[in-house]
């Protein structure tokens, strides 16, 4: 299964990022801590699940407003925010076309 993760730059404003994300993830302090220290990825999403993505997005951009340097991986290759944001968008638009030829076929019936 294919993940987007993200990474947090080490700096002062640790404890602001830490509240963070303990308010919009499932882990604990210590667990957040421990990520931060280490370098490791701080969140991770299957890159199929749009609603995941949107969750991720709205973290990323939270820790943005609070000055955290945020990077975004696919799986190990590091990409930005924009690609984030299209492959949220690619997944509206097979949505809707997945929709549109929904109706096309209920409209020929």
């Amino acid at each position: 299964m294919a993940k987007m993760n993200i990474k947090i730059e080490k700096d002062t404003n640790e404890v602001k990022y830490i509240s963070l994300l303990r308010k919009n993830t499932k882990k604990s302090i210590s667990e957040i801590k421990e990520l931060l220290n280490n370098n490791e990825f701080i969140l991770s999403c299957d890159l199929l699940e749009v609603d995941e993505l949107l969750e991720m997005k709205k973290i990323v951009n939270l820790l943005l407003k609070a000055g955290a340097k945020v990077h975004i991986f696919e799986e190990n290759r590091e990409v930005s925010i924009e690609f984030l944001d299209n492959l949220i968008e690619s997944h509206f638009d097979t949505e809707r076309y997945l929709e549109e030829i929904d109706k096309q076929m209920f409209d020929e019936d």
